[in-house]
């Protein structure tokens, strides 16, 4: 199940439409973004 922070990361990058401007706006490596989406799948 995924938790409160894998849920704004996904909302973050659905918003932004780029993993690179979610990480920037989360304060989170473009990696840790991607590690995360992929969690989810």
């Amino acid at each position: 199940m995924a938790g409160l922070r894998e849920l704004r990361v996904f909302v973050a990058v659905a918003e932004r439409l780029s993993f690179t401007r979610a990480a920037e706006e989360l304060g989170l490596t473009q990696q840790t973004v991607s590690k995360t989406i992929r969690d989810l799948e």
